[in-house]
């Protein structure tokens, strides 16, 4: 929300991202409902996967996250982030 308003990059993002934000309930079983406009937004169709990203989660379709997943893994030039140098398992 800090971003300029007169620059048309930034206020073309904030448009993107704030409009099409939705305050959503969970129900009594901890489920959610993704409205119309966003699931046809994001390609949601009826299989989904919800990933975890530590303080927030993504919602993909099921076809879209496999085309990330097949680009992440098929990238040689993954680099880890220096914050992760010493990240072991």
């Amino acid at each position: 929300m800090s971003l300029s308003s007169f620059d048309k990059q930034s206020s073309s993002l904030q448009r993107l991202l704030v409009g099409f934000a939705e305050d959503v309930e969970m129900d009594a079983a901890g489920r959610m409902l993704v409205s119309n406009v966003l699931r046809d937004f994001a390609g949601l169709e009826k299989q989904t996967m919800l990933v975890g990203q530590g303080s927030h989660f993504e919602l993909w379709g099921m076809d879209a996250w496999k085309a990330q997943l097949e680009n992440a893994i098929a990238n040689d030039s993954l680099t880890l982030p220096t914050e992760l140098e010493g990240f072991s398992l």
